[in-house]
């Protein structure tokens, strides 16, 4: 991944963003919407690559990755606990399993538990596209990952989790 025109463009709009802050707000700590926006690109440059070299090709979105990647991870699941491991919401998540039941790559079987909901489970395709798509993504990010050394990494993954886990 190369610093293109946009990518140049966007940190040209956050330095004058920080300016612009700091002029009008100069009693207020811009930090936390600093990190916020940072955050925000990283994770839209790695899902908007992603889907659109690997996911979209295969007839597929970010979203859909993810739910036949917790199906993968975690075995048959109910279809309400797939959306919130997923952060999406249920009607989301219906109307991708719904295409990803018409691809043959999910199946649903009522919940034995709950009558109201659904079980999922990965079919054979779902797993080999599942499985192909994870190392295709995982190929295609390592150059993006392997700018920060193993330790940077580890130091990266423990501030972030630290972030995400003091709740809302």
């Amino acid at each position: 991944m190369t610093v293109d025109a946009e990518s140049f463009e966007y940190w040209n709009f956050v330095s004058r963003s920080r300016a612009k802050l700091a002029e009008e707000l100069s009693e207020t700590d811009i930090s936390p919407n600093d990190l916020a926006m940072i955050l925000n690109r990283a994770s839209g440059v790695a899902t908007g690559l992603s889907e659109a070299r690997i996911h979209r090709p295969k007839g597929m979105g970010w979203n859909a990755f993810k739910v036949l990647f917790i199906l993968w991870m975690e075995g048959d699941l109910e279809q309400h606990r797939v959306a919130m491991l997923a952060g999406i919401s249920r009607a989301t998540t219906s109307s991708i399993v719904k295409t990803l039941v018409g691809a043959g790559h999910v199946e649903q079987t009522p919940s034995t538990v709950d009558k109201r909901t659904h079980v999922l489970f990965l079919t054979d395709a779902g797993k080999v596209l599942i499985k192909e798509s994870y190392l295709e993504q995982n190929d295609l990010l390592s150059g993006w990952n392997n700018r920060l050394t193993g330790t940077e990494q580890e130091i990266l993954k423990m501030l972030l989790i630290k972030l995400l886990s003091g709740g809302e």
